[in-house]
């Protein structure tokens, strides 16, 4: 299950970027970003990895929340799969290229998503080509052992100043990434905490743990533009750098 979104002008097939949501689900920010996503020419997916009986969103409570972390914090494989379920819903789909899929994360999302890309190989990620994780919640553990040979490209957008990783914790995870030959990059944003990107953070107090910055914001969308030419090596009339037409899309939400 899940929210699709795609320029239903044609039904031409086209590559998948996934969305994994964060912590509260499936919310208004995911469909945006998905609708945003659509207007490039992608079919963009957005998982629902708690399943349609649970109350997702603003509606989510804090204690819901964090019953529900708790739960894929003592089954890691059970996220897994979830996430999993949602890339294989989402090359289901008829408008869908089942060989080009890239899945992006925010928060919670994100580090489900390194762990996704740190399963290879694994059924779960035929035809996934990259991952970006925005602001993570968490790397995968520095002691997980990737697969040599691992050609999944990894791309990690992340505040400087989110607690969430503490530098010495990124250095150690890029170093396992590049001692098996993974294909990675960092991006460090300064004075930029956590959540960045999301906009209702606006004028959140100094010193807060999480915050919008426009230019991260601005510059991590840019850099998922290049990324996703870059993998698909397909350039869609709207992921041109021009002026971009907005296209009616056609979305579905169970």
């Amino acid at each position: 299950m899940g929210y699709l979104a795609y320029d239903n002008t044609t039904m031409v097939q086209r590559p998948a970027v996934v969305i994994i949501p964060d912590y509260d689900g499936i919310g208004p920010y995911e469909l945006w970003r998905a609708n945003l996503l659509a207007q490039l020419g992608y079919a963009a997916f957005v998982a629902d990895i708690y399943g349609v009986a649970q109350v997702q969103g603003p509606a989510l409570t804090s204690a819901q929340s964090s019953t529900l972390d708790e739960m894929y914090l003592m089954d890691p494989e059970l996220l897994l799969n979830r996430v999993g379920s949602g890339v294989a819903e989402a090359q289901m789909q008829a408008v869908v290229m089942t060989n080009a899929t890239v899945v992006i994360g925010y928060c919670f999302g994100a580090a489900a998503i390194l762990d996704l890309a740190a399963s290879w190989p694994n059924p779960i990620t035929d035809n996934v080509l990259g991952v970006m994780a925005f602001h993570a919640a968490a790397p995968p553990s520095a002691e997980i052992n990737m697969t040599v040979g691992n050609p999944i490209r990894i791309s990690v957008q992340q505040g400087f100043d989110d607690p969430s990783i503490p530098q010495a914790e990124a250095l150690m995870t890029q170093e396992m990434w590049e001692s098996v030959g993974v294909k990675w990059e960092w991006t460090w944003y300064s004075q930029t905490v956590h959540a960045y990107t999301e906009p209702d953070l606006v004028g959140a107090n100094a010193g807060s743990t999480m915050a919008y910055s426009a230019t991260a914001d601005q510059r991590s969308w840019q850099a998922l533009r290049f990324y996703l030419l870059d993998l698909f090596s397909y350039v869609t009339p709207q992921n041109q750098y021009a002026n971009t037409t907005v296209f009616d899309t056609s979305s579905s939400f169970a």
